[in-house]
């Protein structure tokens, strides 16, 4: 008898605070569905369980150097079962002179946690009419740099590279 071909489902999950890093998240999913995976999007801070997922990509905004919160929470509430499955982190922020390719403190703390396949550090986007008014500020005080930086190249690469690694290894679900 035949059986269906199991399609790997993978988890996008990203924090975003003005929408930059959830777009990225967009471009990811539509590389890795585009790639016969099944691919859901879902906010770290709404997720309550991965049983279903073979891999998950855990992003986040960057600001002041650290991830936003519900991406941190999400890989301490999940440390089990991410350790079973491959996990791939990326983060999203730091634009122009004040751009930091230094990994946030963060990743580091989940690279030691669990087992991670890599982290891509993404330029952002910074767009001063989406600011509050403390954001706002901020950049003014720090001159910081005002565009879209982001590579979309750069993404769907990445996002291929992992779609690729997936269906060469053919995972079955944990």
């Amino acid at each position: 008898m035949n059986r269906p071909e199991h399609r790997l489902r993978v988890l996008v999950s990203a924090a975003s605070r003005h929408e930059s890093t959830t777009e990225i998240a967009r471009v990811i999913r539509d590389t890795l569905a585009g790639n016969h995976l099944v691919v859901d999007i879902v906010p770290p801070d709404v997720v309550d369980s991965i049983d279903d997922y073979d891999a998950v990509l855990l992003g986040s905004a960057v600001y002041a150097g650290h991830w936003l919160a519900s991406a941190a929470d999400f890989a301490v509430r999940f440390a089990g079962p991410l350790a079973v499955r491959p996990v791939w982190l990326f983060s999203s922020g730091p634009v122009g002179a004040l751009s930091s390719k230094k990994d946030p403190a963060e990743v580091t703390r989940i690279q030691q946690a669990i087992p991670v396949r890599g982290h891509q550090m993404f330029d952002g986007k910074l767009d001063p009419q989406a600011l509050s008014v403390v954001e706002r500020t901020s950049l003014l005080a720090s001159r910081g740099v005002r565009g879209d930086f982001r590579d979309w190249d750069a993404v769907t690469q990445w996002a291929g590279s992992i779609a690729a690694s997936l269906r060469a290894e053919a995972l079955p679900l944990p």
